[in-house]
């Protein structure tokens, strides 16, 4: 194999060991498994069956041979199951080791293959990183899953979630899900982060459900496209409704991927240069800004509607989208009579009022059609609540701010300390142009603290992070004279 070492078991320095070892059992090297359970409770859960599970080793010619545990033994206070030896290193360990990228690259290439050729013997095994050996030849021992279950909890938590739970997709099974931890896999290698970052199980799932992660083309800048392309599909699967394309996507991986020792990591990285580098960096700041923000605004929205009920709340939202399409086509707010400047101040104020019509006023078609999507859903929770609770349930951030930030109830929604600073104010082109500063304030729970999302800190205490908070904004905004009246024809978000 390119370069895997040769690792007894699989501890590392920068890893929890997991509880695989070599070790002398009965005069003879063996790989022993150990649970982390006591005598007593290794027999209440009756574990002992455990020695009658096989696993798979595949060699590098493709050949396949079970691996079968030979026996039982208490060691150190704990019960281990032992087999023949396989001196190997653990997968995940590979592809988080950056100074071992080409090593992993090739360990990535024999795990495909391998898996591709159990999937036919129809001995596909659980896609865990942690959960297969690499020997420096290129084999591959794939142990029991319910052995490996233990042995690898039995490290902590820390090994588990890492080496299994960050990898593995939480709905998809069989070749789908080894699909999709192929691409987690490669991300890895190649952007040199986990695409689902999380330390937070649900917020974990949650992402790898809605396929939240920074694309590639920002993540390693110069990734050859084809690669890209077939990584992002792979982590997509479920999310695109594809899952019945996944071994169509691991096989064309381990196309382009090629044989061990074919082609370096390095290769399918190309030189970008350097204004375009820099581009890339500013652009991937602002998605990260930008998509967390949007994903966590779609969580709330949902969190909130499935709180209060779906059939009442399908019904209420029909009769209020009816009623404001009647309302809009009859009594729609217009921006006639209004210059620039009072357009944009129109634009930003209606957020806090959660007046999503007169913000489409404001905008020529399909422009801040995020700002007003968001304003749309808080306009239904809002009157969602008013008909369960008998009140208003979001609280404008001015008048909040107003009325001293005092500790409420309600959520805090909206804009304030708006500024405009004038770049074109030339009106005889029938084009102006602002530079609106501004705070957007957002209910605390838009702000995790346990998942403060790529690109945030996660410093706020658990109190804190139940306030309204703010993002400071900076956005461009271009106006159009249309049709007799000023428009906001672009909005630029400055990071």
């Amino acid at each position: 194999m390119g370069g895997v070492p040769e690792t007894q078991g699989a501890g590392d320095g920068n890893l929890p060991k997991p509880r695989i070892i070599l070790d002398d059992a009965r005069g003879m090297l063996v790989l022993e498994f150990d649970t982390g359970l006591t005598a007593q409770a290794f027999a209440r859960l009756k574990l002992a069956h455990l020695i009658t599970q096989a696993g798979s080793i595949v060699a590098p010619d493709g050949s396949w041979t079970p691996w079968k545990p030979l026996g039982v033994r208490e060691q150190h206070g704990t019960m281990s199951i032992w087999g023949p030896a396989f001196t190997g290193v653990r997968l995940d360990m590979l592809i988080t080791d950056d100074s071992r990228k080409d090593q992993a690259l090739d360990a990535l290439r024999y795990w495909i293959r391998a898996c591709l050729l159990l999937e036919e013997e129809q001995r596909l095994p659980a896609p865990w990183p942690a959960g297969a050996l690499i020997a420096p030849s290129g084999a591959i021992l794939f142990p029991p899953e319910a052995l490996l279950r233990y042995s690898i909890k039995a490290a902590g938590p820390e090994t588990w979630f890492n080496g299994v739970e960050g990898y593995v997709h939480p709905d998809l099974s069989g070749i789908a899900g080894t699909a999709f931890t192929a691409g987690a896999m490669a991300y890895r290698i190649f952007c040199g982060a986990p695409p689902f970052p999380s330390t937070n199980r649900e917020i974990l799932h949650k992402d790898m459900r809605e396929g939240v992660f920074i694309p590639l083309r920002l993540a390693a800048p110069g990734l050859d496209d084809n690669l890209a392309v077939l990584i992002n599909r792979a982590l997509t699967l479920l999310k695109a409704k594809q899952a019945e394309a996944a071994p169509l996507v691991l096989s064309a991986l381990e196309d382009l991927l090629g044989p061990p020792g074919s082609a370096t990591v390095a290769s399918y990285l190309h030189d970008v240069d350097p204004a375009k580098q820099a581009r890339l960096i500013l652009e991937k700041e602002r998605f990260i800004k930008q998509h967390t923000l949007q994903v966590k605004a779609k969580r709330f929205i949902h969190r909130n509607i499935t709180l209060l009920g779906g059939i009442s709340i399908a019904a209420l939202s029909l009769v209020l989208m009816i009623t404001s399409v009647i309302s809009d086509q009859v009594q729609r707010p217009t921006t006639q009579g209004m210059g620039p400047q009072e357009v944009v101040e129109t634009y930003y104020k209606a957020m806090g009022t959660l007046d999503h019509l007169w913000m489409d006023a404001c905008v020529m078609p399909k422009t801040g059609k995020d700002d007003i999507a968001m304003v749309t859903n808080f306009f239904v929770i809002n009157r969602v609540r008013q008909a369960y609770e008998a009140k208003s349930g979001i609280l404008s951030a001015q008048a909040w701010i107003n009325a001293g930030s005092p500790p409420t109830e309600a959520t805090v929604f909206g804009v304030s300390d708006l500024r405009f600073a004038g770049i074109d104010q030339d009106e005889r082109d029938g084009e102006v142009a602002f530079m609106a500063s501004y705070l957007l304030w957002l209910p605390g729970s838009f702000r995790d603290p346990d998942d403060p999302g790529p690109g945030e800190t996660g410093s706020e205490t658990a109190e804190e992070a139940g306030l309204p908070w703010s993002i400071s904004r900076r956005d461009r905004i271009r106006l159009t004279h249309y049709r007799g009246a000023w428009r906001i024809a672009d909005i630029q978000r400055k990071p």
